[in-house]
């Protein structure tokens, strides 16, 4: 297959081998052709620009138009009317675009799925109506002419008139520029994070993901790149009018992202070279355009469901290619678990603290009167029936939910009601029933989100590869290579997680949980689905976390399992709490045997202990 042969290539190599051959070719073809290949470069701009916010971000969007326009007016006037250079116009064209995202990020980022949609499309149709009445500033319905252009030889870049071939060498060379940016930044932890909103605002917001500010940031950038197309497009053509900024062009970059392959570097590429030629060889294209269209993404999501991109050419990777730092050097500690676990001061402080918990679902009480304490590396069990109120303590302890009355202290500073990413940052982590990862990711790069809260580059210095970076990634890299060998993933590293059965994607939420070097971990039912080899090595991995005195909240109702582990049980009905104590207690709690245990629970309790008490 074709996609063998090119298995060589990475995706990103395969696109700058393109732009290479594409600018020495240049100056043997006619000047119809360069003109068609300069389209093909803006819309490469355009189909990107569409992938960084839906195919990666997740965030729908059908009125992209509107910042093409804001980009193309924008530096068609800055440059006619002011005199500005050709590469301030179109930094200041990029600068606009991103400046409109940003603001309409506000916005959208307070809806989701259909009205997300109805409401971009409502910016794209007021950009539309803005560019048709404007008559003074953007000529209305009869259009802006006389825009600098090399077709019209009026084009002078510091004094040098550049023609149609210098035009296209100057937008294949930032068209360059910008893929290498954006492969850097896809591969960076803040590329990572787009993908975790992508799949689930709440998971990614477990581990120091924020939702509206990853949200802001990929409306921004894909704001920037349609900004940036839109200033090319002007200065190509020489000739504006509003009838370039409908609603079709919205849906043709949509189109060309899909069909390309969402969520990859190269789909948009192979999306916008189809969809500029098609046009030119089907001349009744554009009298039937949205049929055609959703034909063509019909047969798309069908035949196509990864785009031409997953068709031909191997998957994009979203880590760097670097040589992971030896394990030692990274945090100077070895895999293994701890043979022993040392004996600690019951008096220490507690390390979480939560007082009088209360929250209400429709009247329900689901929490009521709560109150736990856990320290350092202790280990607490909690346990009680469906529905008693044991995922909703964590959800908010974690910053999911704000509870109506009590607190939550966390090392001393109190935390109640604190954003969920916030708290992530802290240290507090967590799992959840199910496996919340990136399907189309590896086991290594579900791990190594993980690692968000730890990161200190900035976007900037991740876009540019800056040295301190890759250095970072290096050790980042180090940290999860560890951590998938203690979870017992090596072989596996490289296998994407949708492939994976369930227990090792258990296992890689767990690794995950580890890279974040939380201070406590909060765990939901994390058996389930386990087998017996897996249990052991989850008990191992928490014994590990006991002994770097990490604290551990475990909802669980394996029995056998919690015995050998935890240091307290605490026992939730209806929201409260009705024992708390040893697990040999538990089973000698008359409130527990009958609202948990049932009447045969004596059979399998276990001889000795202290004991507990009813709450």
């Amino acid at each position: 297959m074709l996609r063998d042969k090119l298995a060589v290539l990475s995706d990103a190599r395969f696109i700058f081998a393109l732009i290479i051959a594409l600018g020495v070719a240049a100056e043997f073809v006619s000047g119809s052709t360069v003109q068609i290949w300069s389209f093909v470069l803006i819309n490469v701009l355009i189909a990107q620009s569409i992938n960084v916010l839906t195919g990666i971000a997740g965030q729908i969007s059908l009125g992209h138009a509107g910042f093409l326009a804001i980009g193309a007016y924008g530096s068609a006037l800055l440059m006619k009317s002011l005199g500005l250079p050709l590469p301030l116009s179109l930094v200041a064209a990029t600068l606009m675009g991103a400046a409109a995202g940003w603001i309409l990020s506000f916005a959208a980022g307070r809806v989701r799925e259909f009205y997300l949609a109805m409401m971009t499309l409502g910016f794209g149709m007021i950009s539309y109506e803005v560019v048709r009445e404007w008559t003074g500033v953007t000529g209305g319905v009869a259009g802006l002419p006389g825009v600098p252009s090399p077709a019209l030889r009026t084009l002078n870049v510091f004094g040098v008139n550049l023609g149609e071939v210098g035009y296209f060498h100057l937008m294949l060379g930032v068209t360059a520029i910008v893929l290498w940016l954006l492969r850097n930044f896809i591969t960076s932890p803040y590329g990572r994070a787009f993908f975790a909103i992508h799949v689930s605002e709440v998971a990614a917001g477990s581990i120091g993901i924020p939702r509206a500010g990853t949200k802001r940031e990929a409306y921004t950038l894909s704001a920037a790149l349609m900004g940036l197309a839109g200033g090319f497009y002007a200065h190509l053509v020489g000739y504006l009018g509003p009838e370039s900024f409908h609603l079709h062009r919205s849906v043709e970059a949509l189109v060309m992202a899909v069909v390309g392959g969402l969520g990859t570097l190269s789909g948009p590429v192979l999306g916008a070279a189809l969809f500029t030629y098609l046009p030119e060889q089907l001349q009744f294209f554009t009298d039937y355009q949205f049929m055609v269209y959703g034909l063509i993404l019909m047969l798309s999501f069908v035949l196509l469901p990864r785009g031409l991109a997953g068709l031909v050419l191997p998957r994009t990777r979203f880590i760097k290619r670097l040589t992971p730092l030896r394990s030692a050097d990274a945090d100077g500690r070895g895999t293994e678990a701890p043979a022993a676990i040392p004996a600690r001061d019951d008096e220490t402080t507690p390390l979480l603290r939560v007082s009088a918990l209360a929250i209400s679902f429709l009247g329900l009480r689901a929490l009521d009167d709560v109150t736990l304490e856990l320290k350092p590396g202790h280990i607490l069990g909690l346990v009680g029936p469906n529905g008693s109120g044991k995922s909703t303590l964590v959800n908010v302890i974690s910053g999911i939910y704000r509870p109506d009355a009590g607190r939550v202290v966390f090392e001393g500073r109190d935390i109640t009601g604190l954003a969920d990413y916030r708290v992530a940052r802290l240290g507090i982590i967590r799992t959840f029933q199910d496996p919340r990862l990136v399907p189309g990711f590896s086991v290594r790069e579900n791990v190594l989100l993980g690692a968000h809260r730890l990161y200190r580059q900035n976007q900037l210095a991740a876009a540019v590869d800056w040295p301190s970076a890759l250095r970072e990634e290096k050790r980042m890299l180090a940290g999860a290579d560890k951590v998938i060998a203690m979870a017992g993933l090596s072989a596996l590293a490289d296998s994407i997680v949708r492939d994976l059965p369930y227990g090792d994607q258990r296992m890689t939420e767990l690794a995950r949980v580890l890279l974040a070097d939380p201070r406590m971990v909060l765990l939901d039912e994390p058996t389930a689905g386990l087998s017996e080899g897996e249990l052991k090595k989850l008990a191992l991995v928490l014994q590990h976390l006991k002994q770097q005195d990490i604290a551990v909240v475990l909802i669980e109702h394996h029995m056998e399992f919690l015995r050998d582990l935890v240091d307290e049980v605490v026992v939730l009905n209806s929201g409260r709490v009705i024992y708390r104590g040893d697990m040999a207690g538990m089973y000698r709690s008359a409130q527990v045997i009958e609202a948990y245990l049932g009447g045969d629970s004596h059979a399998a309790a276990p001889a000795g202990g202290q004991g507990g008490r009813d709450a």
